[in-house]
């Protein structure tokens, strides 16, 4: 793979996953980069994809809820920036290529400010294919 593959598809990937949480479709994030299973444990269900998308949904959907309340404004997750996302390099082919696995991360923007959290999104291969899952950070 070359560094403009992995690049490319990190992207494509991040794009996809970012789209669909700002479209709040969150169970429709098993198809793009789900989350961590450890997600699950916010609905008190089993550990899937299908469920730790869920749970991740329903502690984003709280959140943004508990801010609108506090702040007294509007909270969303804008759609996809590139401006957001940390910048991918040789440096991150190799970590994928060495250890198989890279770490990227995406600092969402309501409205065009940044939140109070950003998405750590972990990329690794498995049968040949990029593949990855992500987490929250606060």
């Amino acid at each position: 793979m070359v560094e403009s593959g992995f690049k490319t598809k990190a992207q494509e990937l991040i794009k996809l996953m970012v789209d669909t949480i700002a479209d709040k479709e969150y169970a429709k994030l098993v198809s793009s980069i789900p989350p961590k299973l450890s997600w699950a444990a916010f609905i008190d269900a089993e550990p899937t994809s299908e469920n730790a998308c869920l749970g991740f949904g329903k502690w984003l959907v709280e959140q943004l809820a508990m801010w609108e309340e506090y702040e007294d404004k509007e909270f969303v997750v804008d759609h996809f920036q590139k401006s957001c996302m940390e910048d991918i390099d040789d440096t991150d082919e190799a970590r994928l290529e060495t250890y198989n696995s890279d770490v990227v991360c995406y600092r969402p923007m309501s409205f065009g400010e940044e939140l109070d959290f950003w998405f750590e999104i972990e990329f690794f291969t498995e049968d040949g294919q990029i593949k990855a899952v992500f987490d929250v950070n606060i």
